[in-house]
């Protein structure tokens, strides 16, 4: 049995189970309008958008993560797992935020080879949904060793299997 709601962590970067007294924090990183340009819902920094986001991740079974940089111990966005397949032994990774401060660093790989060591103890396959026009995650994943493999209503469906972790090497950020 997976338990996805835990909290995870190596040298860099804390993910945390989000609750509900992280919303402000979350709101000064992703209240920029900036993060969302590359996204369909572009307005999502507005109040009453990013409270549906946070809801959704509250309110997800596989549980939300808010993302803490270890080194001013300060929370600088989000992201989760989504969608389990049992039958298929799959699960998304996505609705990942991080302040744009952190863009063009090694962050988002931290963040993602955390989250990918732990989940391919349980499971083989990882799932990204990722906008079109988002080609900043695009690359990320790519990175990763994600492979695009349909496009379907504007969205990119990447597939990371258990045996991209012999090729995930510890960088620093």
């Amino acid at each position: 049995m997976i338990d996805f709601k835990i909290n995870l962590e190596n040298n860099f970067v804390s993910l945390v189970q989000t609750k509900e007294e992280h919303f402000e924090e979350l709101y000064k990183v992703g209240n920029n309008p900036d993060i969302w340009k590359q996204h369909l819902d572009s307005d999502r920094w507005k109040l009453n958008n990013f409270r549906k986001y946070i809801d959704g991740g509250l309110n997800n079974k596989e549980g939300c993560f808010s993302i803490i940089d270890k080194k001013i111990n300060e929370i600088i966005g989000t992201t989760r797992y989504y969608s389990l397949d049992e039958n298929e032994h799959s699960v998304k990774i996505g609705y990942t935020f991080i302040s744009n401060q952190y863009w063009g660093t090694d962050m988002n790989y931290q963040i993602k080879k955390l989250m990918l060591k732990y989940i391919f103890k349980f499971l083989d396959k990882v799932y990204l949904d990722i906008w079109k026009i988002n080609y900043r995650s695009q690359k990320s994943i790519e990175k990763l060793g994600g492979k695009k493999i349909t496009l379907n209503n504007d969205k990119y469906l990447y597939l990371l299997k258990k045996k991209v972790l012999e090729n995930i090497t510890l960088r620093q950020p």
